[in-house]
């Protein structure tokens, strides 16, 4: 057996840039595949460059390395019975795609995780030496990837335990991965902006997965390598639907919610504003999120129970890509990854004290607002830490981790609507929030391993509008979890406050301009100190007198 590089290429007909905070996303449209061999002499050099994509744009081409381990030795002519899996998965994604693919370039690596902080912090288990804007932003890449490819493990082994029982007919769909730049760490040069291709789902879908009787995908593939294979097996593969569009024609495309989405809610006890894309209306919201609970949360995090539970059943394995690495907090040893956990989250906002505090120190403008805020912040620290006294081991009811999305947004989903049951089926314009189910999940860039409460947890503080819907959401998921595996999941209300506390540091940090160019903040500096104003009243809310300080006077 011995290794052969190819040049994976695609002739692109148009490029259309998506809006994007953090990142440059691209769909793109192929009307070609041309596959050639590498010289084997300049491989190294030849795949580094291949991953500068800047000119992508204006020579209308894309290409990327393959790495084939091949089987045979032939002097004359290369041979091996089938193409490559990667090539299997662009054969498959340009054929359900409609020819489309999404290009992601990351740019940055702001998460809820490091409270968007775009620096390296010594929590981080993607802690490497060098810029640390570049490793940050290369560590959100790795786990947005990974979280890409288990949440489509999940959503499969779901969708076929599903399908086995006759019960639910479609899963959202998770986009495939179909090459990252950064996979072969000891071949791609890690200075340089990660980016991946994913495969394109959009309403016209349906259409290109219908099988109609032909040999061939409609998609042109030429081949310059010595290396010979059946192409009739990638067809085959392609032409494998996902679902049928014959048999579910009574889905069409639903846009209700990410487009009346209100721009100001009232959010547990005050108006806040959300400028850039808004949030569900209040009277939608808890309706909205049971629905996401059903169709996204429930199918992935119980194929994560079911592993956890199982001896017989393996958990997932990316291509041995350490995965846990990417989406890991590290260890006290600071060697070894493990899930995100609530304790290990109050590590983060130790951290965010040390730099709040040295920045205090150092200011030349003396501001008693943040001498003020830093001690209740110290207290709340301190507090956090205490919220599981009263339990067996002092921490939260032991839950077995899972893949988090912690964005479940309108802008990160779609949506189908089932005419069939609509009962103003002469307008398909009509929304029946009973009739609509998740269609595709997206932007997983705040994945993480962690305790599946996290997940939960998001959705009651930012999908949710009130204590009343939140107590309710939380409620209906620990009885279905208690029902299914008898775990308990234990009270909502410690979870509220870490959130809330969480939401104060990433102000607090942003107020002293310490994300190192992460997420752009919107908010004017007035603003600004409004929110964290009312964060702190929240937290009074919920029982905690020592944040009723004198109230932040907004300059």
């Amino acid at each position: 057996m011995h290794a052969k590089t190819l040049v994976a290429t695609l002739h692109l007909s148009t490029i259309e840039e998506l809006p994007s905070a953090q990142h440059r996303i691209y769909v793109l449209s192929v009307e070609q595949v041309s596959i050639n061999d590498d010289d084997v002499e300049e491989t190294t050099d030849r795949i580094e460059k291949l991953h500068d994509i800047h000119n992508f744009q204006t020579s209308k081409t894309l290409s990327f390395p393959i790495a084939i381990q091949n089987t045979t030795n032939d002097d004359d002519n290369d041979c091996i019975d089938a193409p490559p899996m990667i090539l299997n998965r662009l054969i498959h994604a340009l054929h359900c795609g409609n020819h489309k693919l999404i290009l992601r370039k990351w740019k940055q690596g702001a998460r809820w995780w490091n409270l968007n902080m775009n620096h390296t912090d010594a929590f981080s288990s993607s802690t490497t030496n060098g810029n640390d804007n570049i490793n940050n932003t290369l560590s959100m890449a790795r786990a947005e990837v990974a979280g890409y490819r288990l949440a489509k493990f999940a959503m499969n082994h779901h969708d076929t335990h599903e399908i086995n029982k006759q019960k639910r007919k479609i899963c959202a769909y998770v986009p495939d991965v179909v090459y990252f730049s950064h996979d072969e760490t000891d071949t791609v040069d890690t200075d340089g902006d990660p980016w991946a291709l994913f495969s394109y789902f959009g309403n016209n879908n349906m259409e290109g997965l219908e099988d109609d009787g032909k040999d061939e995908t409609n998609i042109n593939i030429g081949s310059n390598s010595t290396l010979k294979w059946d192409m009739k097996n990638a067809t085959a593969v392609a032409k494998a639907p996902h679902f049928s569009s014959s048999h579910h024609n009574h889905l069409i495309e639903c846009k209700h919610y990410p487009t009346t989405m209100t721009k100001i809610r009232h959010e547990f006890g005050f108006d806040e504003p959300h400028p850039r894309h808004g949030r569900v209306p209040i009277d939608e919201c808890s309706e909205y999120a049971h629905m996401i609970l059903r169709d996204v949360v429930l199918p992935i995090q119980f194929s994560f129970f079911e592993w956890s539970s199982s001896s017989s059943i393996q958990p997932p394995s990316l291509n041995g890509v350490d995965w846990k690495h990417s989406l890991c907090a590290l260890a006290v040893d600071s060697q070894t990854s493990k899930p995100f956990q609530y304790h290990d989250m109050i590590a983060v906002y130790r951290l965010a004290l040390q730099r709040l505090s040295a920045a205090q120190q150092t200011a030349t403008v003396v501001d008693e607002r943040m001498d003020t805020l830093l001690q209740m912040m110290y207290e709340c620290v301190a507090a956090l830490e205490h919220e599981w006294d009263d339990h067996d081991g002092r921490h939260p009811p032991p839950l077995p981790a899972v893949i988090c999305h912690m964005d479940l947004q309108p802008q990160n989903l779609t949506f189908w609507h089932d005419r069939n049951d609509n009962v103003e089926k002469d307008d398909v314009n009509v929304h029946v929030a009973k009739h609509c189910s998740v269609a595709s999940v997206m932007d997983f860039e705040e994945a993480a391993y962690a305790d599946p409460r996290f997940e939960v947890l998001l959705i009651c503080r930012k999908v949710l509008a009130n204590l009343e819907q939140a107590e309710v959401m939380w409620k209906s998921y620990s009885s279905t979890v208690k029902l299914h595996t008898t775990w308990d999941v234990g009270p909502i209300e410690p979870w509220l406050r870490l959130e809330t506390v969480h939401s104060l540091f990433t102000l607090l940090l942003q107020a002293n301009n310490l994300l190192g160019g992460g997420r752009n903040p919107w908010e004017t500096k007035p603003d600004l100190w409004g929110k964290i104003d009312r964060e702190r009243m929240r937290l009074v809310r919920m029982g905690w007198s020592f944040c009723n300080v004198d109230a932040i006077v907004v300059r």
